[in-house]
């Protein structure tokens, strides 16, 4: 229903019954008076007011604030003159000022009664009020409730013949037709755009008719007891010589009855449907929290102020915090990038976004990457932001590792093309020297050196192509977790190992129980051992009198392993620890024709087993330091 076109027909249609009914007035047609005397119920005064009241409720509605104010101020000095006339003049002079009334409707012709007066003045105000303002106030609903309130209890008394039979001379009176234009007046008064003051019309309606109702009752046990007291002498008795008001008042107990029983019966329909509305929402509330809470990503709400209103099960697992805990917190405590720090009390007006990329902070104080997307939700009377939480630790850590991966991939195949053609065209032109030589027949002593350098190349392609493999059996390798016994499998990397540079005469010794044993993959940790004992061997310093290399190793008590590998041979300069276990990094070439990939196979094959490698520098030599899990279920 629309007000604003309900308060236009209620204007008009009270200009028209006021034109009406003064025109009446003003042909002074005895005939319609004999035979509708009710018509002239409603004064000529009266009528002219409610064509004024009219003109301004459409000039209101139409947006003519100017005109609406002036209307209403007129219709307003009429009620209050009306009003207050008896006070001062017994006469009543402005009962004829415009018209001689032709008919003596009652002991004042042409007078306003002050429910009616009062009702004029009361309208004026809403109207004024509304002009001056612009917007609905309390203060209109409430006037044109009391104005609304007094015409349906008129109307209603003239229904049960109450009016009629006792006349309410103490009250004041209204004709039905001034009831009926002041209760169309006041109701577009009273609902229109009234939801912008946060009120409900239903309940609005309800109280207006339970109030227009007791008003009534009152009116009739008041005149009753007047009645009763002797003080209302207008009060018509009925032939059993009761006041008529006594037979109202019992029509009003029926109605009452009848009333109630619709209430009831409504009240019953009315909580079925809600008990079932009630039901409905549950299950939407319930199924809703169930997808919420079992999203894979972290959901969380938040006011205009970033103060944390609601997170999912996800939050927690993402920040390390139980939800009671996050309740009630900024949220800059988890994402302290997501509003500005900066004093502006407008701090959240953008941080609605699409899908971006921020840093979080986890309950232990570590910080982590996370997308984060924002949405707005305007409500009624408050802006609240949702976000949507996702963390990529271990996909920023993936591509990272990619990255690495891709790093690694073209500095090998850089090296190795290069490190591979070298020994491969050595080799091409030694052949190309021997074959000459050959041709020469130049003596076999000749020969010797050149087979020899043919020999080292070839050896050194060999190695570099077993590091290579090394290399990638160590990416590749599929292999079980079984029981091996350290001891031994290091006595045998020793022992085939011992001969590889019969050179550098080396003393190697192995320092660990025969009886440690540690679950891990033994194809792995041989490659290891090979890697670092063939180093120490390689490494070793041919100035010292004693080379030596020992292996020991011991349980650290919290279910790691401590392997150690020391030596006093070459050692490292300073600074050439950083880049100890890159890839192709070579130290000492002139003592040894290593490819550069030995430590890079350690390093990622004891990564891959779940451990670390140190290098510790001695005052002699070097020691290298690999703890492993004592169990491995990687």
């Amino acid at each position: 229903m629309s007000w604003h076109k309900a308060g236009m027909a209620a204007a008009w249609f009270c200009v028209l019954v006021g034109t009406g009914i003064g025109s009446l007035w003003l042909l002074k047609s005895g005939h319609v008076a004999d035979t509708l005397p009710i018509l002239f119920r409603m004064q000529f005064n009266t009528a002219i007011n409610f064509v004024l009241t009219g003109l301004a409720v459409t000039a209101l509605l139409s947006g003519a604030g100017r005109i609406a104010t002036g209307l209403s101020i007129a219709v307003m000095l009429i009620g209050l003159a009306f009003l207050l006339e008896p006070l001062f003049h017994a006469g009543h002079p402005l009962d004829t000022l415009l018209i001689d009334p032709f008919r003596q409707t009652s002991p004042h012709p042409g007078h306003l009664a002050s429910g009616t007066a009062l009702s004029f003045l009361l309208i004026g105000v809403c109207v004024l009020v509304s002009a001056v303002t612009g917007r609905p106030t309390l203060l209109r609903v409430v006037l044109a409730a009391v104005v609304f309130m007094a015409a349906a209890a008129t109307l209603i008394g003239y229904g049960l013949q109450l009016i009629t039979e006792s006349d309410w001379p103490r009250y004041g009176h209204m004709s039905p037709h001034t009831a009926l234009c002041f209760a169309a007046l006041a109701l577009p008064l009273i609902f229109l755009r009234v939801e912008e003051l946060d009120y409900n019309a239903s309940t609005i309606a309800a109280m207006l008719g339970a109030a227009s109702y007791l008003l009534l009752l009152a009116l009739t046990l008041l005149d009753l007891q007047n009645a009763f007291e002797g003080s209302s002498p207008t009060v018509s008795i009925d032939p059993d010589g009761k006041p008529a008001s006594q037979a109202i008042l019992a029509g009003l107990l029926v109605v009452s009855g009848i009333v109630y029983a619709g209430l009831i019966v409504y009240a019953f329909r009315s909580a079925q449907r809600s008990r079932v509305i009630a039901l409905q929402l549950r299950e939407s509330q319930e199924r809703m929290s169930a997808i919420i809470d079992t999203a894979a990503d972290g959901i969380v709400t938040i006011d205009a102020r970033g103060t944390i209103l609601s997170t999912n099960r996800a939050m927690e697992t993402i920040f390390g915090y139980r939800s009671e805990d996050m309740l009630g917190r900024d949220v800059r405590t988890l994402i302290p990038d997501l509003i500005p720090t900066a004093g502006n009390d407008d701090h959240t007006a953008d941080i609605a976004c699409a899908t971006r990329e921020v840093e979080g902070t986890r309950r232990s104080g570590i910080r982590f990457p996370l997308d984060l997307s924002v949405a707005r939700i305007e409500l009624d009377h408050t802006v609240l932001y949702s976000g949507i939480i996702r963390d990529i630790s271990q996909r920023k850590q993936h591509e990272q590792e990619i990255l690495d991966v891709n790093a690694e991939l073209e500095e090998f195949a850089w090296r190795t093309s290069h490190d591979l053609r070298a020994p491969i065209a050595s080799s091409i032109g030694l052949t190309a020297i021997m074959r000459d030589m050959i041709g020469l027949q130049a003596p076999t002593t000749q020969l010797v050196p050149v087979i020899g350098r043919l020999e080292r190349g070839l050896q050194k392609l060999d190695g570099l192509i077993e590091n290579i493999i090394q290399l990638k059996r160590s990416r590749l390798l599929d292999e079980a977790t079984t029981s091996v016994p350290l001891a031994s499998t290091v006595q045998e990397t020793i022992e085939r190992l011992r001969f590889i540079d019969p050179g550098r005469q080396v003393s190697l010794a192995v320092d660990i129980p025969e009886t440690l044993v540690i679950q891990t993959k033994p194809a792995r940790l041989r490659m290891i051992l090979d890697n670092l004992i063939s180093n120490a061997i390689k490494y070793a310093d041919p100035d010292e009198e004693e080379r030596r290399v020992i292996v020991d190793a011991a349980l650290t008590g919290n279910g790691w392993l401590e392997l150690r590998v020391s030596d006093n041979g070459l050692g490292l300069g300073q600074g050439d620890e950083n880049g100890l276990f890159q890839m192709f990094k070579r130290f000492h070439p002139s003592r040894s024709d290593g490819s550069g990939l030995g430590l890079y196979i350690v390093k990622t094959t004891v990564e891959h087993l779940g451990g670390t490698v140190a290098y510790v520098r001695l005052d002699k030599g070097s020691r290298f330091v690999i703890r492993l899990p004592q169990r491995n279920d990687a």
